[in-house]
């Protein structure tokens, strides 16, 4: 007879973030200036941070966000104890390809660099996945 131990657990995840609620300028929870440099709701960038904001993750948990500084779009991993390290990559990967696939009709072929060096003022307990130098 097999030991096979299951657990039920409910919980209510969160829905989808939104824009504002995953990107930063400059520094880490700073979100003054997002609205001007996004031009709002008619600018490519924002249009790309909008379909980002839509990829799928892994229990709808979204444990990534972006931080704009100098020039560069970090992809930013936080920590998240749903999700393991396989689905934390494969909810990566997908927020990258929601992203580029829009922002690649206003800035032609965008390409990611990974595991770049980490930005000034990110806290502990979040890593820098990915950079996109604009």
């Amino acid at each position: 007879m097999s030991q096979i131990d299951v657990r039920a657990e409910q919980q209510y995840y969160a829905p989808k973030k939104g824009v504002h609620d995953l990107v930063h300028m400059g520094s880490w929870s700073n979100k003054s200036g997002l609205d001007e440099m996004m031009d709002f709701y008619d600018d490519m960038l924002w249009q790309s941070f909008y379909a980002a904001s839509l990829s799928p993750s892994y229990l709808n948990r979204q444990p990534y966000g972006f931080l704009v500084q100098d020039h560069s779009i970090y992809l930013v991993q936080q920590e998240d104890a749903y999700t393991d390290n396989l689905d934390a990559a494969l909810d990566l990967g997908i927020v990258m390809l929601h992203f580029s696939a829009v922002a690649s009709q206003w800035a032609g072929q965008v390409r990611w660099e990974l595991s770049p060096a980490a930005p000034d003022g990110l806290p502990e307990g979040l890593r820098p996945a990915a950079v996109y130098h604009m």
